[in-house]
């Protein structure tokens, strides 16, 4: 593979993992936290089926792709095809991992378990 092809690559994966990392984020942030632990427990068992639909798909139906790619508009297209089943198989499980765990953490404190930040954030 050229250099060039590896310099894409690297920001691919840079991309992909800066998505993980707000991902992350947006689920543990103090301002999130006090939401989540309010839910209710068929809102978490929802959220984690939910999420592992894509992964049963994947596990139950053989699924060969083969792309010939001659255009521009075709490639963008697949790439964003890429882009979806990256968030629906990895971003969505990573979110209802992460609630399942502030939840969890939450109720194994108390019902009001999750203390506010202070201004700050911390």
């Amino acid at each position: 593979m050229p250099p060039i092809g590896w310099g894409l690559g690297a920001v691919a994966g840079l991309f992909l993992a800066g998505l993980c990392a707000a991902t992350s984020y947006a689920v543990l942030r103090g301002r999130t936290r006090p939401l989540i632990a309010r839910w209710s427990i068929a809102r978490i068992a929802t959220l984690v089926v939910i999420a592992a639909i894509p992964w049963l798909v994947v596990w139950v139906a053989p699924i060969n792709i083969s792309v010939n790619i001659h255009t521009l508009p075709v490639l963008i297209g697949w790439l964003g095809l890429a882009l979806l089943a990256f968030v629906l198989l990895v971003l969505l499980p990573l979110a209802a991992v992460l609630a399942a765990g502030v939840w969890l953490t939450a109720h194994r404190r108390g019902a009001g378990g999750m203390r506010q930040n202070d201004e700050q954030g911390v």
